[in-house]
């Protein structure tokens, strides 16, 4: 008896699924350094792990089986949790019974066999059916050799069947007598094919019904009065009225809503002298610069940029001052102006610190103390490259063996090259050549040999031309011959650009979207908005001030401004971009702030205290978009995301992110209201405390729910994609880690031992639990790497401080909370 009491104890399911999580962090550091093979040796097909998904199991189970548990428990919460045994079921069948793959096959040639993945090989194996790869297909981006689609057309013969005429691509699959086909890759001439193979119908079956009786469970506990989310939401309601439907109400919206640093505030402070300046006797003003009027001119033409997009100049000298420099502008200068100034004199701009470099060793080491180095710094007085032995060293060494030192020079020779190919017209593909089918675009600096009578005398002198008409234009302030030439290219571009065609809307809608920098003015209205509501909501907890509610209602007013500012942002940004803006780092970072902003709108009748802490987060993430370390520029998509399933896989765990994220806003400022707990206050304090708990609660149930749904729904378009639906990928793994701690934090409950605790420690862990939801979102970019690493970003140890000092903060907080809630307690 006592056996089957430890087999379904809740405490058992806590140190299981903790352990769980644990080892499953460990396992995705063990890849990073060690590679897959050895994670999945020792951790995720190791015997011991399997063992453990089965405790875990055999627990779930016992606890429903119990007579006093089974009937506590909603059938819509039953139907959720019973919904990961079909799962688990499903796994366990897929890795026991299923088989996978690949096919390599020649243009003209046929196979019938595949190399069989055994864990710790491959084996050839033989198919019942055959396979002809009549033609492969590499389709890129204009100008690029970035792939943007890939297609095999293929002839499928099984016996006693005619035969089956089919072309594959990137997330389009073939079914065959129970085995799937997937594009994989192809071979580097583009003349074969590689294909995926699987087959795991029992598998896929027990596992696509453990998702949908996920979302019937899920639908079920939002509506049904016996779940925890209904007790919840009855008691929120008896606090106050009208609550009920409150968060179903949002949830709907939610739904329907799934379908730069300081550029701004630069241009308005553009006379003041940067910090290069202070530090350096050469000033901006010294040297020559072209006219922001026509720097705006030359901005609006067109270029094709190394990812075969189509975008205006401005975007492209955009992108590269933030390499170079860090910002967007430099001295007050936009990035056109730095262009033409950096293309039209060399010399006086090489000698002036524009390169950013962040290791203090190499600033001193070139007689710089500030941020930032000249061009001509790294070259000696006979025009040689100093550090050319250096970077051949470093280059030779393998890049685990690099160190921190070699990183920043390698960071730093990218900056030098990038002035150079500046400097000899390298750098500046407009020039379209209509004659070519691939669409490629021309810097004026490039073998121009392929232009051939007119068209080659244009391209060939335009530049030099355009350079002398500059000059002449600093000289004489009239840029009236510049202007004319900008309107030649132009023209040129317009008549000769195929392939693909230039969109000139998109092309205004994105110097607009660049002019207009609708993400900065809103970061700004947020924080500032966000922190008055913040002090009056605190105000109207301690001491009820008066005249709160109407000043509230105006700023709240203000904040739905900015709100629609940001989302007249967003939708403009999809226009130009063609996809759903959320396919990166940066975009879903300013999609998240917007939901999160919503959301607390969304809630501003209910708990004015949400848009106030709603706001502020949202504008501290618009910080972070806009600093350096994510790259706002806007690229194609690769096409394994060129899919529907972007919009809703995404758009869902975005949402879940944003629900994560509200928990950790009300458990912060719980934490916040036990400090200020006084024998005055006691009683107000206490019911609103009690109130934000019910509501960090309720959001955190949603947030689990949709985090869980969108996880799934990417295996989903996993299997679609690659052939499988879990591949332990370093995103997948800390996606399941985020799923496993929240769990545990909503079933915190059950824990004995924190009987009279639960309150506090449910609110510390609601804010300590965003740790894995940034983990999973960004940590993994920094930290790892994996399939999901499509933009991998640099300034993790930066990060790595801020998280760490934040926890250090917020547990400090929670220990003097709960130091405030003894006393009270002992006192009443």
């Amino acid at each position: 008896m006592k056996l089957i009491q430890l087999i379904a104890s809740p405490v058992l399911m806590y140190i299981l699924a903790g352990l769980y999580a644990l080892m499953l962090a460990v396992a995705t550091f063990v890849e990073n350094s060690y590679g897959p093979a050895i994670a999945r040796e020792y951790f995720y097909y190791a015997p011991w792990f399997i063992l453990l998904q089965l405790l875990q199991a055999v627990n779930l189970s016992a606890m429903f089986l119990q007579g006093s548990y089974f009937k506590r428990i909603s059938k819509g919460s039953l139907i959720f949790h019973g919904a990961f045994l079909f799962i688990w079921l499903g796994a366990a069948v897929t890795h026991y019974v299923g088989v996978t793959g690949i096919m390599h096959i020649r243009e003209g040639e046929t196979a019938n066999s595949m190399m069989k993945d055994e864990g710790a090989g491959m084996e050839k194996t033989s198919l019942p059916f055959s396979v002809t790869l009549n033609d492969f297909r590499l389709e890129r981006y204009p100008g690029s050799h970035s792939p943007m689609s890939y297609e095999s057309d293929l002839v499928i013969k099984s016996e006693n069947e005619s035969p089956l005429q089919a072309t594959i691509r990137m997330n389009k699959v073939i079914d065959v007598d129970g085995y799937r086909l997937f594009q994989s890759s192809f071979d580097p001439d583009e003349q074969g094919t590689v294909l995926s193979v699987s087959y795991d119908r029992p598998g896929m079956q027990l596992t696509y019904t453990g998702y949908f009786l996920l979302l019937v469970g899920f639908v079920w506990t939002l509506f049904s009065k016996k779940s925890r989310f209904g007790r919840l939401r009855r008691e929120l309601g008896e606090m106050k009225k009208n609550t009920p439907f409150c968060l179903l109400f949002f949830l709907i919206l939610s739904g329907i809503s799934s379908m730069q640093v300081l550029s701004a505030q630069q241009k308005s402070v553009s006379l003041q002298q940067s910090p290069i300046a202070a530090q350096h006797p050469l000033v901006v003003s010294q040297l020559p610069c072209v006219s922001s009027l026509h720097a705006e001119k030359f901005g609006s033409l067109v270029v094709l940029n190394p990812n075969g997009r189509l975008e205006p100049v401005n975007s492209y000298t955009s992108a590269i001052l933030r390499k170079l420099y860090g910002a967007d502008q430099l001295n007050g200068m936009d990035s056109d102006q730095f262009f033409l100034n950096l293309l039209s004199f060399p010399d006086e701009w090489g000698a002036f610190p524009f390169i950013k470099v962040d290791n203090k060793e190499l600033l001193q080491r070139f007689g710089r103390d500030g941020k930032y180095i000249a061009w001509q710094d790294v070259f000696d007085a006979d025009g040689n490259y100093i550090l050319a032995n250096e970077m051949n060293t470093i280059y030779a060494k393998p890049a685990l063996e690099r160190k921190r030192l070699d990183s920043d020079l390698l960071k730093l020779d990218e900056s030098v090259n990038i002035v150079y190919r500046i400097m000899q017209h390298q750098l500046l593909p407009l020039f379209p050549d209509g004659n070519d089918s691939q669409g490629k675009w021309y810097s004026p600096g490039d073998d121009l040999s392929a232009f051939q009578g007119k068209d080659s005398l244009f391209v060939t002198k335009i530049m030099d031309w355009y350079i002398y008409e500059l000059g002449n234009g600093v000289r004489s302030n009239n840029w009236k011959e510049a202007d004319k030439i900008i309107e030649m290219m132009n023209v040129f571009q317009q008549a000769k650009a195929k392939v693909p065609t230039i969109d000139n809307r998109k092309v205004k809608a994105e110097l607009l979207y660049n002019q207009l920098n609708l993400f900065f003015w809103c970061r700004l209205a947020y924080l500032i908005l966000g922190g008055i509501l913040l002090f009056i909501a605190c105000g109207e907890i301690i001491a009820d001030f008066k005249w709160g509610r109407k000043l509230s209602g105006i700023l709240i007013a203000l904040l739905t401004i900015a709100f629609l500012t940001h989302t007249a942002g967003v939708l403009l940004r999809w226009y130009i971009c063609g996809h759903a803006p959320w396919a990166n780092a940066y975009e879903s970072m300013v999609c998240t702030s917007w939901m999160l902003v919503g959301s607390g709108l969304l809630f501003a009748r209910r708990f004015r205290i949400l848009p106030a802490l709603a706001g502020l987060l949202g504008g501290i993430m618009l910080f972070v978009a806009g600093l350096n370390h994510l790259n706002p520029e806007i690229t194609p998509l690769v096409p394994v995301l060129q899919s529907y399933w972007l919009m809703s896989h995404v758009a869902i765990i975005m949402i879940g992110y944003v629900f994560f994220a509200l928990c950790a806003l009300t458990g912060l400022f719980n934490l916040v209201l036990m400090n200020l707990l006084s024998a005055t206050n006691r009683v107000k304090l206490q019911f609103r405390i009690r109130e934000l708990t019910l509501l960090n609660e309720m959001a955190m149930i949603l947030g689990l729910f949709f985090m869980t749904a969108g996880t799934f729904l990417g295996a989903i378009w996993a299997n679609v994609s690659w052939g499988r639906y879990w591949g332990w990928d370093p995103k997948e793994t800390w996606a399941l880690i985020s799923i496993v701690v929240y769990a545990l934090v909503l079933h915190i409950r059950f824990i004995p031992l924190l009987k009279g605790k639960i309150d506090w420690c449910f609110n510390l862990l609601s804010v300590v639990a965003i740790l894995s939801v940034i983990m999973t979102w960004f940590g993994v970019n920094y930290y790892l790497s994996g399939l999901h690493s499509y933009g991998k970003t640099e300034g993790g140890d930066f990060l790595l401080w801020i998280w760490g000092l934040g926890v250090c903060l917020v547990f400090v907080l929670a220990l003097f909370a709960r130091k405030r809630l003894k006393k009270i307690s002992a006192t009443f």
